[in-house]
């Protein structure tokens, strides 16, 4: 941790970057901002790697990260991070390793080798019941495990997600050579659980690592589960891209519509709106929403959410941010973005700092490629108002970052 000393058992070092992988044998001097981790797989998973560290100190670190990124750009600075209401219990989907003899699990960080993550404190607890419920119907059915060096069996990975009222949507990743008959009575036994909505079948062939096939398909109950964002109801099927923390999602969108001045005068653009959670927010309040989505079924949920919620301010379109030229030919109060963790790609910078808007409400979860897209947004005119940090996913490093900015005034005279 941040401070300490010890004794590290080192299992690789990067040739490409100043980082090393090992392991502690011992901590000579413990800090005094240690504490119990929550979860029994903790160290061994990989996916909460600041459990033992007590939450207020994550949210500075956290905080460090952001200003570390920013520190070249004329930037305000930046705010405490906003805590989560909830440090366990919060994560709406997981995804498991199945491994022999029929466990659920999880790989290590950088490896293949497995790690039993049964009772995970982070998942919400539906999914961890879910998940019991899975591996007992799996073990039932007689299927194999697949074996990715030998290429035989068929079950790969189960993946789950829960809604905030309690449903469960249960995922069965198996290659396509799969006999059908058994997994559908896997979902049916499924189905007999509390809570349980629907299992959908994904074949899956790839030797790529890619855990979702492209055509999930129905075995028993509902594709999709319905989970209300930004105060819309939404079709949320396996693949569905959808914040893991989503009360603290929320609060981050109505913070950008706070910041921005989201009302009935404003024209806006998202340009990565997956299922138009930050374009519901906004068009709640009045403003005028186009939200660009390369994932048809995402922009197509949007689209059926928008129309139940008779929300006529939000519209969606199936096209790849990198259509902002043609929609700049009307003018526009705000543009959204909130791109993966790589950032935005040269293509949507260039287009964005050769029109910077009024306004520009950058979402980022990737702190250094938002350091690298800001500096050449800000070198085009683009001033940074707010910096704001939240915690979206807490005992681990990532953290999600508002900022708002404006054409400099300056720009405007010249």
């Amino acid at each position: 941790m941040p401070g300490e000393r010890g004794e590290v058992d080192v299992a690789h070092v990067s040739r490409h970057a100043a980082r090393a992988w090992g392991s502690s044998a011992r901590v000579n001097a413990p800090s005094p901002d240690r504490v119990e981790p929550a979860c029994p797989a903790f160290s061994r998973c990989g996916g909460c790697a600041w459990q033992h560290l007590v939450y207020p100190a994550q949210l500075e670190h956290k905080r460090r990260r952001v200003e570390r990124a920013l520190a070249a750009l004329p930037s305000p600075p930046v705010a405490p991070v906003v805590a989560s209401p909830r440090q366990l219990g919060y994560r709406n989907k997981a995804t498991y390793v199945v491994a022999a003899p029929l466990a659920l699990g999880a790989y290590a960080p950088r490896s293949h080798e497995w790690v039993y993550t049964a009772r995970c404190r982070v998942v919400m607890p539906a999914i961890d019941s879910a998940a019991a419920a899975a591996r007992a119907a799996l073990q039932d059915s007689r299927l194999e495990v697949h074996d990715e060096r030998r290429r035989t069996g068929h079950l790969r990975y189960v993946v789950v997600r829960a809604s905030r009222a309690g449903h469960v949507l249960v995922g069965l990743v198996t290659t396509s050579a799969a006999p059908r008959p058994a997994l559908e009575r896997v979902a049916q036994a499924l189905m007999r659980g509390p809570g349980v909505r629907g299992v959908v079948w994904v074949p899956n062939d790839a030797t790529s690592g890619a855990i979702l096939g492209p055509r999930p398909e129905l075995l028993a109950g509902e594709p999709a589960l319905t989970e209300t964002v930004a105060g819309v109801a939404v079709d949320v099927a396996i693949d569905t891209f959808l914040q893991i923390h989503l009360d603290q999602a929320e609060a981050l969108y109505s913070r950008l519509a706070d910041r921005a001045g989201a009302g009935p005068e404003m024209r806006a653009i998202d340009l990565y709106c997956g299922v138009g959670a930050i374009a519901f927010a906004l068009a709640r309040r009045g403003a005028r929403v186009l939200g660009l989505e390369r994932n048809p079924s995402a922009a197509q949920a949007a689209g059926r959410a928008a129309d139940r919620a008779g929300l006529d301010r939000a519209s969606f379109e199936t096209a790849p941010a990198a259509e902002l030229p043609r929609l700049l030919r009307d003018p526009v109060d705000l543009i959204v973005v909130n791109p993966p963790r790589q950032g935005l790609d040269s293509t949507v910078r260039a287009q964005l700092a050769a029109h910077p808007p009024p306004i520009l409400a950058y979402v980022s979860c990737g702190p250094e490629s938002l350091g690298r897209d800001l500096a050449e947004l800000t070198a085009a005119g683009l001033r940074i108002d707010s910096v704001e940090p939240f915690d979206l996913m807490p005992g681990t490093g990532h953290v999600e970052t508002l900022v708002i900015a404006r054409t400099d005034p300056a720009r405007d005279r010249s």
